[in-house]
């Protein structure tokens, strides 16, 4: 839901219901919530149609998702559109699945459990009590009605419900726990010795370059690019076209003087006389009377405070109560502090504590900003206020203006009075301007706007910056010439000849080592040193990754020595020599084993979705035929 939305219902309420509600969308699916049409179905399962309109909705969505994760365009090592829609279709028959198999099972979340869920939910609460007022207008803020919130509250429920019954019922045997500690804890010692020929042992001629351009001429192709028309819509646009007159801004700062007034501090000392009771009033006042006479008369304040208060607190700092603020003091003392000027000396004054001679030093702030001061910066916070107050029905207005006119933007813009925008030529990977924020790349080369022509979903940008787009032109991947890419292509073919150069030279000496040959004999031949890594665990640090995956997948050195050799990324072969293998189960460390537990459950639950969805009577649509 757009930012302007969760704004319209409080912000954080909204990401609350939305949470609560997650569980039931996956596992009940969307389906309910949108119209079936005459479509072909593209399945059933057990007899309940799975819509073409719901596929399309979900693949569109893990498409979004894919893109995302590489960065704005999805490989085709991935797989094409057939096999990535053959994956979601399977996706949602297990999901539904599922949930009829929950639903079958009877599980059950009673009204009364079900009112204290809500109850006790903190979005709908006022004053830290439920709310009725409130839980009826936040659940018609996102368009539900209560019923309908209760249903999926007890749809969240009883699937937490079916996979706790798994997850919290799966167990470990002993004796599989400890084989699992002991392949864990596990070390092998190990020695390895890397073979690589240099660059220049290796010659390309023109044919070789040739040939592998041809044969790989798809690699060498410029990336596709398109342009994109777009509408931006975000609050600071909005704002440029509110005014705000002087009159309205002078009323806020008249309104709201004090936000723009320092506070007053007040540096002062006094001296206390404690009262404890009625009969202590009189002779403390007399004395306190007294000390104000010899301070009036010359004598020290500080000097006096020191010999007579009895505050402990300030008397040994000759009285000194640093800097006030208003609210810090009782009542009474803080009126008399702030009726004083500076060196001003107070009458007596009576608090609970007893009586006080209040000594005002210095006083700081209290001064207000003028008008003109602040004036830009008052009429800025109401042109944000009206326009977030205006941003939910011009992105509610724009959405439906988009999606009904889903062949141009221009219609939306003219009756907005938004400015349609054109960007430059950008790709998949990268771009500039609005191409270079990654969810426009991946909306502008999705399905819908690429191939099908429409205009994109609201793409949200930041809390307050809305985007749609739509394809503007299309350029085709291009060929790029031989003289341009002649040194990648040289590059790939010695890089290519140095691998299998590497390779052949490394299997045959493996061959050697196999039948008898040390592996300090060949190092002396290949004038490489060998390199001694003694006993290493699965994840030792400062060894290459394949190094080690291969070496633990080695048989164990019952006899003898073992030798694997194995062609590392850079393009070096290494000869690896298993000499011994150890064994751990000890420990007292649960976390390995509490990994373990919870791998196990999620194996069954797996197991058992995979169980239900086996079972589940499914006719499915060829996606051809759709």
């Amino acid at each position: 839901m757009l930012q302007a939305i969760r704004d319209k219902v409080t912000g954080w309420i909204a990401y609350g219901i939305i949470f609560l509600i997650s569980i039931p969308f996956a596992l009940w699916g969307v389906g309910e919530y949108f119209g079936g049409g005459e479509l072909q179905p593209a399945a059933t399962v057990n007899g309940e149609e799975i819509t073409q309109r719901l596929l399309d909705q979900e693949y569109a969505n893990y498409r979004q998702r894919l893109a995302q994760l590489f960065g704005g365009s999805i490989p085709e090592s991935v797989g094409d559109e057939t096999l990535l829609r053959e994956q979601v279709l399977g996706d949602l028959i297990e999901r539904i699945a599922l949930r009829q198999h929950i639903e079958a099972q009877r599980y059950r979340v009673g009204d009364q459990d079900l009112n204290r869920i809500i109850w006790g939910m903190e979005v709908f609460h006022t004053d830290g009590k439920f709310d009725p007022d409130r839980y009826q207008a936040q659940l018609r803020s996102i368009g539900f009605t209560s019923e309908g919130f209760k249903q999926q509250i007890h749809s969240s429920r009883v699937a937490e419900q079916f996979q706790n019954g798994i997850v919290e019922t799966s167990f470990v045997l002993p004796v599989v726990e400890k084989r699992y500690l002991s392949l864990r804890n596990q070390t092998r010692k190990i020695r390895s010795l890397s073979y690589r020929l240099e660059r220049d042992a290796v010659t390309i001629d023109e044919a070789e370059i040739e040939q592998h351009y041809e044969q790989q001429a798809l690699r060498f192709r410029s990336p596709e690019q398109i342009k994109i028309d777009y509408i931006e819509l975000g609050l600071d646009g909005i704002k440029q076209g509110i005014l705000v007159g002087q009159a309205d801004s002078y009323a806020r700062y008249q309104e709201n003087l004090g936000a723009y007034t320092s506070p007053e501090i007040r540096e002062a000392s006094h001296i206390l006389i404690k009262v404890d009771g009625d009969e202590d009033a009189a002779p403390a006042l007399a004395q306190i009377e007294t000390l104000r006479a010899r301070i009036v008369n010359g004598e020290s304040f500080a000097d006096l405070a020191r010999e007579h208060s009895q505050d402990l607190g300030s008397a040994a700092d000759g009285g000194n109560l640093g800097e006030i603020e208003r609210g810090v003091m009782v009542q009474a003392f803080e009126d008399a502090l702030f009726a004083l000027q500076p060196d001003q000396l107070s009458q007596p004054v009576k608090t609970s504590f007893g009586w006080h001679l209040i000594l005002l030093h210095a006083i700081q702030g209290g001064t207000s900003q003028s008008f003109e001061a602040v004036r830009a910066q008052i009429e800025d916070e109401m042109k944000t206020e009206l326009a977030e107050s205006r941003i939910y029905d011009l992105v509610e207005n724009l959405s439906n203006l988009v999606y009904e006119q889903s062949d141009s933007l221009l219609p939306a813009a003219e009756q907005l009075g938004l400015e349609l925008k054109t960007s430059g030529w950008f790709g998949r990977a990268n771009g500039s301007g609005i191409a270079a924020e990654q969810k426009v790349r991946a909306q502008a080369f999705s399905s819908d706007v690429l191939r099908q022509g429409l205009n994109s979903e609201a793409i949200e940008l930041g809390p307050d910056r809305i985007v749609f787009v739509r394809l503007n032109q299309y350029q085709e991947p291009k060929q790029l010439p031989l003289d341009e890419v002649r040194d990648q292509v040289e590059n790939e073919l010695i890089n290519l000849k140095l691998r299998e150069q590497n390779q052949a030279a490394g299997s045959a000496a493996l061959a050697e080592l196999i039948a008898g040959k040390s592996l300090d004999q060949l190092s002396q031949e290949w004038a490489t040193p060998v390199r001694e890594h003694g006993f290493v665990e699965r994840n030792q640090q400062g060894v290459d990754a394949q190094l080690l995956r291969t070496a633990f997948s080695m048989p164990r050195p019952d006899t003898g020595i073992v030798y694997e050799g194995l062609s590392l990324s850079g393009g070096d072969y290494v000869i690896i020599e298993l000499s011994a293998v150890l064994s751990n189960d000890g420990g007292s460390d649960r976390e390995p084993l509490d990994r373990l537990a919870q791998a196990e459950a999620g194996a069954e639950y797996e197991a058992v979705l995979q169980m239900v969805s086996n079972d589940a009577e499914v006719v499915r649509t060829p996606l051809e035929d759709l």
